[in-house]
């Protein structure tokens, strides 16, 4: 004899198991990224076209790795070149604070302190990264 099987109620259990797993898929991919660069107005403080090279020095600076470079450089260049400044934050807390002012970029970060890149002379406050 074979058991009495509710279709119903399977058909149920796995449309609840599937919503469940597209849920945990969704946020799996949310926490990946995990970085977002914001771009912040600074009306007349001004904006750089950053060169690949800048950006790179910035970030390294920052603390960024060679990875997070690669994926967010574009996005930090193109908000300094845009807004003047930038917010990257990472989740809840904001790692790094980049703007412009002349020809300078003010860095400021949650980590490794502040410090100043001029892009005809290079670091004002110190060499870093």
């Amino acid at each position: 004899m074979s058991p009495i099987v509710n279709k119903s109620r399977v058909h149920h259990a796995i449309t609840a198991l599937s919503l469940l797993v597209l849920a945990l898929t969704i946020v799996g991919c949310m926490s990946t990224r995990g970085i977002q660069v914001i771009p912040v107005p600074l009306g007349s403080r001004g904006t750089l076209d950053l060169s690949a090279d800048d950006i790179v020095e910035i970030m390294s600076a920052a603390g960024f790795s060679d990875t997070q470079i690669i994926e967010y450089g574009t996005e930090v260049h193109d908000g300094l070149a845009q807004s003047g400044a930038v917010q990257i934050k990472m989740g809840r807390k904001v790692e790094a604070i980049f703007a412009v002012n002349g020809n300078d970029i003010y860095i400021s970060t949650r980590l490794r302190g502040y410090f100043i890149y001029n892009i005809n002379t290079g670091w004002v406050t110190g060499e870093r990264g």
